[in-house]
């Protein structure tokens, strides 16, 4: 009789049916944009060969505004590429530091070197010798520093369709900071938060220049977090080409090689 029971039971189990688990699926959103897919690009295109543009914090002597672009005066955040105003609100995907360094637009300057043109980058890199990193600091008797530290973060710009690189140098440095502290301290993904950046007047020594302020806003909504999910996907770990043209000087040393104040 038991035997006849566990026959019975077995049969239940096998007459049961299967569950299958449906796949999930990432909502698609078009614009995402992470490789082309429109005609002219069958061939791909391999993520080095892309460079990305930086966000610039114009200042009274930047090309742009001496040149006259319109829409470009002192205090504008910019793509640097296309000169375009990049919207306040951003989500930072993912951070890493950079060393620079550039000539001075000076060329009577003594730090000025001659095999390159004024205001052209000498080098760069993230990973320092000691000697690099010792043009980062100041000189015993007050010299500015010949190189910069450069906190950088991969952002989403909210309802631009491109990577923007946004860099943290010299006077605009402790916005970097503020940045990451209130991403770490957020918890969850970096780019689960938006945030607002915005340009502060600041002066030194009667010299008056523009440097970034950052706020958080709000918890980035779900097309925001996708998109920035992807370029992480797509750019974390790998090497990551800007276009370095113009990558800004703080206000306050460009006053201090003889820019007059606005």
């Amino acid at each position: 009789m038991e035997h006849k029971k566990m026959e019975h039971k077995k049969e239940l189990v096998k007459e049961q049916p299967v569950v299958k688990k449906q796949p999930i699926v990432k909502e698609e959103h078009t614009i995402v944009k992470t490789q082309a897919i429109g005609r002219g690009f069958e061939e791909s295109t391999d993520r080095e060969d892309i460079i990305l543009p930086r966000a610039s914090l114009l200042q009274a002597l930047s090309p742009e505004v001496i040149d006259g672009v319109e829409g470009c005066r002192p205090g504008i955040v910019i793509n640097n590429i296309t000169q375009e105003a990049l919207p306040e609100v951003f989500v930072p995907i993912f951070k890493w530091t950079e060393y620079l360094k550039f000539n001075p637009r000076d060329s009577k300057a003594d730090e000025f070197d001659p095999a390159f043109e004024a205001s052209a980058l000498i080098w760069k890199t993230t990973t320092p010798t000691p000697e690099q990193l010792a043009e980062c600091k100041f000189g015993e008797a007050g010299e500015k520093p010949a190189a910069m530290k450069v906190m950088n973060f991969l952002c989403y710009f909210v309802g631009v369709e491109m990577p923007i690189v946004l860099s943290f140098a010299k006077t605009s440095f402790k916005a970097g900071k503020k940045l990451i502290s209130l991403a770490q301290f957020s918890g969850g993904d970096m780019f689960s938060r938006k945030y607002k950046l915005q340009a502060r007047q600041a002066e030194s020594n009667g010299n008056r220049y523009f440097i970034y302020e950052v706020g958080i806003v709000s918890k980035a909504n779900k097309e925001e977090f996708a998109i920035a999910e992807s370029w992480y996907e797509n750019f974390r770990g790998k090497e990551i080409k800007t276009h370095d043209e113009g990558l800004p000087e703080s206000g306050e040393e460009t006053v201090r090689e003889g820019a007059r104040p606005y």
